[in-house]
């Protein structure tokens, strides 16, 4: 039996739920790139959520650590270099 990861994501704008969609495409666009020839690839599922007062709200959820943290990681330079540009 596999535990899922779940990188739960509170998203401030409009602006961060679609980077979002287009950082996980990137994140998994990147492996495929790199690792053509292994079977480990990362397995990923986006669920949203809304609060009561709308706010939106991301889990990203992962059936391995390494692809979580990697994933954390990834997100938060890729949002650090939407914010600087």
């Amino acid at each position: 039996m596999t535990t899922d990861i779940v990188v739960d994501l509170g998203l401030k704008s409009a602006e961060e739920v679609a980077l979002l969609a287009t950082v996980v495409d990137a994140f998994v666009q990147q492996f495929l790139g790199r690792n053509r020839q292994t079977s480990d690839a990362p397995e990923v599922m986006v669920r949203t959520a809304f609060s009561p007062d709308g706010e939106v709200s991301k889990a990203v959820i992962f059936q391995d650590r390494k692809w979580a943290d990697a994933f954390v990681n990834f997100w938060e330079n890729q949002k650090a270099q939407d914010h600087a540009a």
